[in-house]
């Protein structure tokens, strides 16, 4: 969408103007050069929140949970941090360094604007889909961007229908919008989306009292909201920047609706063909997205693969995938050790030296870091001298290594009376999925129910269970999620008797190298009876650390 110089300038006007704006300033302005304390979710204690509110004007209600339940002064809030009026760090919050300088650039503060939009839209949208009310916002900008003015029967009819149409295009279930719609009625007017549009009035989108009317803001907004969503590629984008698009993406089924796009127009044979041969010459990063995408078309790439063994990028890719489909023999250790090498590099591209250097310490023979390099350099891989060189000015650096670090946790069982928890330390670089096989062993599940993570507002689980809105537990780190969760997540084990586990990160600790991880050091309550019946109960057997122990430890060797 292309917006003219005075369009743009116009736009940001309007962020000047509004009123979550001048609000955003006040609280900077009140915060000052001073500093004030932060919970573990970004925002005020709620010791502080009557006197941000008196400083901005807002009402705050005499019991509150949270500073982000008050959502005229939770909005400016999420501004004045996405555009350096104010900056956290370390549990606190101080003055940014926008606020000596305030206002910015047109360009600056229509970022920051954008970015804070998208942050309060998130902060409102239930934990299932944090892009809810964003797509919800999307639908009614477009409508009144299209319409004008509101057709007869009110907004809700023609916002409804965007909404189905930019759900297909973003592959997103219409449920949780509808639903986080229910928030924004008004029961006093019965106006369905008053809220929303109070919202969108605050941060100067739109405007009008009764017939709403979109601003030159909120037209910019329409255009650049759907920033970040996975749209289907354009089935004439040339191959290779069809795979670059969908490489923005972590997430195996947005990478592959935004591969959709392109492929819904051609036989996947040929696809498959265009894609590996494309392949050949893209960087380790773009390639493994590539792979992927290919072997997503299951059964009909197959000649394709057959094509490509030979190559000699994506040849032991095709021979990996062929052996899977048994219609080649198992890879060699060449081949693997190439993969593995193929695998660190793009860590390296994605996201740096620590994480390869997890991925060449995991994955490559050697029990020092110099042999494991030496063998990195010895598979042939055209990206192995740079990944060795990466890896070990890195390990060299003396910055800290995510490998020499263990994450002690405590899991508590929510709601058990007396209390139950365990406290365990495992290497800050294992998955989630390897916390899950911790977490059966130190409470006694016999495994044979579904389970899922909450982090934040993402749910985690075992991709073969095929739960919706989950993505897969094995592709994050431990270290990351407590990193995005302020140290804390959940675990849900049994859907039905849901047995709730709170996991808090207590301490980072270095790694000793003569101690077998994961263990358990200190424990309370004995485990719960998963299966207790009431004419029948049984009494929970004593927790053993010993025999804990000696599983965790056998859990850890076969994970090595």
């Amino acid at each position: 969408m292309t917006v003219s110089g005075d369009e743009l300038r116009d736009a940001a006007r309007l962020v000047r103007e509004s009123v979550v704006v001048g609000r955003a300033v006040m609280l900077a302005r009140w915060i000052g050069s001073g500093r004030r304390p932060v919970t573990a979710g970004q925002v005020l204690r709620k010791a502080d929140v009557p006197a941000a509110g008196a400083a901005v004007g807002v009402d705050v209600p005499p019991r509150l949970r949270t500073m982000a339940n008050i959502r005229a002064l939770h909005r400016p809030w999420c501004l004045a941090v996405a555009t350096g009026l104010l900056q956290i760090g370390g549990g606190w919050v101080s003055g940014g360094p926008a606020l000596e300088r305030w206002p910015p650039g047109d360009a600056d503060l229509l970022a920051g604007w954008l970015a804070a939009l998208r942050a309060v839209c998130a902060a409102e949208s239930y934990p299932q889909d944090e892009d809810s009310v964003r797509l919800l916002a999307m639908a009614l900008l477009e409508v009144l961007r299209e319409d004008g003015v509101p057709r007869a029967g009110g907004l809700w009819g023609p916002v409804h229908a965007a909404l189905h149409d930019l759900c297909d295009r973003y592959d997103k279930s219409s449920w949780e919008p509808l639903h986080a719609a229910d928030r924004y009625y008004d029961l006093e007017t019965g106006m369905p989306l008053a809220g929303l549009l109070a919202l969108l009035a605050e941060f100067g989108a739109v405007a009008g009292r009764g017939q709403p009317v979109i601003t030159p803001l909120g037209c910019w907004a329409a255009g650049h909201l759907a920033a970040g969503l996975p749209g289907l590629a354009d089935p004439g984008l040339p191959v290779g920047e069809m795979i670059a698009e969908a490489a923005r993406f972590c997430d195996e089924e947005q990478r592959d609706h935004v591969a959709w796009g392109w492929l819904a127009e051609r036989q996947p044979a040929e696809a498959a063909r265009e894609i590996l041969t494309a392949a050949e010459g893209m960087s380790p990063l773009l390639r493994g997205v590539a792979v992927g995408v290919v072997q997503r078309l299951g059964e009909e790439a197959l000649p394709a693969w057959r094509e490509l063994t030979a190559a000699p990028r994506v040849g032991p890719h095709a021979r990996a995938v062929l052996a899977a489909w048994d219609q080649g023999p198992e890879p060699g250790d060449a081949d693997w050790d190439w993969l593995a090498v193929e695998a660190a590099a793009a860590a390296l591209q994605d996201k740096g030296p620590d994480e390869a250097l997890s991925r060449v310490w995991d994955s490559m023979p050697g029990t020092d870091l110099d042999t494991c390099l030496a063998e990195v350099r010895a598979t042939g891989h055209p990206d192995a001298a740079e990944l060795s060189q990466e890896v070990a000015e890195f390990a060299a650096s003396g910055a800290p290594r995510s490998i020499d670090q263990v994450a002690g946790l405590k899991v508590s069982l929510a709601g058990s009376r007396p209390p139950i928890w365990r406290r365990v330390r495992l290497p800050v670089m294992a998955t989630l999925g390897d916390l899950h096989d911790v977490i059966q062993l130190l409470f006694g599940w016999d495994g044979d129910h579904l389970h899922v993570f909450q982090a934040g507002k993402k749910q985690y689980s075992d991709p073969l269970m095929d739960l919706d809105e989950t993505r897969d537990e094995e592709a994050i780190r431990l270290r990351d999620a407590m990193a995005r969760n302020a140290g804390k997540i959940s675990y849900t084990y049994d859907l039905g008797a849901c047995w709730e586990h709170e996991i808090t990160l207590e301490q980072t600790l270095p790694r000793d190298r003569g101690q077998d991880y994961p263990v358990c050091v200190a424990y309370k309550g004995d485990s719960p009876v998963e299966y207790w019946c009431e004419d029948d109960p049984e009494e929970p057997g004593p927790f053993d650390l010993a025999e804990v122990n000696r599983k965790l430890a056998a859990l850890g060797e076969a994970e090595e």
